[in-house]
């Protein structure tokens, strides 16, 4: 995680929470040889690989204590914050904070590290809210929001726009023209990689890595062909949006070598599969309320189901988890079949579940169910609440 103070990369923090260890080490304090670091993940989450990592050494009592440089980095969210420090408290682990090292485990220091945690949320959310409202703003002034910068354009080292490089837009326009002409993208990629031209170079803003650089392929040209960025224009969500930038090739070169494109395609479109959901907008997460949304998986024939527990704001997910569609949809079927003794499809399994609760951390769920009224019923009994027993499979 990073943050706009001094202290924004996580290498700097390691190290100030190295010296508060070393300056505790009269006191038997040794720093354990490994590292935790999740660089590039969102602290709203608490599904992240090295804090999930930390906090199996803490199951484990592996370690005695918890450094760390500030609250936030531990988490940005309340929920996930006060969730963490309970299980730190039931495993007998001690919390340091570099920044405040003089909050213990008093109740005056845990209502502390509450507020901390709340603030720490607030902040999270008011920074979320500019964002939006600053990529509103740069919409309705036809401004690049963010991503990579295409082939043929520079980013403005002060606005962050599209301004052109004038070497690669030449070599944009080369390619067009030559799509234009009928040559293959095949072609074009051999021949641009004979004048000596490369991909787009990029340096990672974390990590200083550099990325691209690399000699064009067939898959790479039609992508290039195909990005409307060079008609002046950003993809939004489907749709598209007039952009501030220069263009570099003209409406009517841009749809002839789209008609060539169109032209040299021989596979079909791909077959839509109709996928049933049977608990669709009936089943939600136990710790966060979020409903869980359905998901697929797709590898080489096959289709993996599952419903995921999402947030609707910024697609981020609260708890991180996910439940095997077939296995959740099986359990409340064969409930609903041993409550009426029939057999139901998921038709009526639709009509019959009301909601389904889903809980990861102890894999249940609970389902409450509505049965066909008998006569001269009390409609008031109609819905009958069925806890379904522990799931023993993983749910990935």
């Amino acid at each position: 995680m990073s943050s706009d103070d001094g202290l924004s990369s996580c290498q700097v923090q390691f190290e100030a929470c190295d010296e508060f260890v070393g300056s505790q080490r009269s006191n038997g304090w040794v720093l354990i040889e490994e590292r935790f670091e999740d660089d590039g993940y969102s602290g709203a989450t608490s599904d992240r690989p090295a804090l999930q990592r930390v906090l199996n050494l803490i199951r484990k009592r592996e370690v005695d204590r918890l450094v760390l440089y500030r609250l936030d980095r531990l988490s940005r969210s309340l929920l996930g914050c006060a969730s963490i420090l309970h299980e730190l408290r039931e495993c007998g682990v001690g919390l340091v904070i570099v920044t405040a090292p003089e909050l213990g485990n008093s109740a005056q220091d845990s209502f502390m590290l509450n507020i901390l945690a709340a603030f720490a949320e607030f902040e999270r959310e008011m920074i979320a809210s500019r964002i939006a409202e600053s990529r509103v703003r740069l919409k309705a002034r036809g401004q690049r929001i963010a991503g990579a910068v295409p082939f043929g354009y520079e980013a403005d080292p002060r606005t962050k726009q599209l301004l052109q490089s004038a070497s690669e837009a030449a070599a944009v326009k080369w390619m067009f023209d030559q799509a234009a002409t009928a040559k293959t993208p095949a072609e074009i990629a051999d021949a641009a990689n004979a004048k000596g031209w490369r991909t787009k170079e990029t340096t990672g803003r974390r990590t200083a890595k550099q990325h691209g650089g690399n000699v064009w392929t067939a898959r790479q040209v039609i992508a290039t062909l195909r990005n409307p960025v060079y008609l002046g224009l950003f993809r939004d969500k489907g749709d598209f949006r007039i952009g501030h930038h220069e263009a570099i090739v003209s409406h009517e070169l841009f749809a002839a070598v789209s008609a060539q494109l169109e032209a040299r395609r021989t596979r079909r479109p791909g077959k839509r599969y109709q996928i049933d959901w049977p608990l669709k907008g009936r089943i939600t997460c136990a710790v966060c309320g979020t409903p869980m949304s359905p998901h697929t998986i797709r590898y080489r024939n096959f289709i993996y189901r599952y419903y995921r527990c999402r947030s609707t704001a910024g697609g981020q997910r609260p708890c991180g988890r996910q439940i095997s569609a077939p296995a959740i949809e099986g359990a409340v079927r064969q409930n609903l079949e041993m409550l009426w003794g029939v057999h139901l499809d998921e038709d009526q399994i639709r009509v019959h579940v009301e909601s389904v609760v889903y809980d990861h951390r102890v894999r249940s769920v609970n389902a409450t169910f509505i049965r066909p009224p008998e006569p001269e019923e009390d409609p008031d009994s109609r819905e009958v609440e069925v806890p379904l027993g522990k799931r023993r499979r993983r749910d990935a």
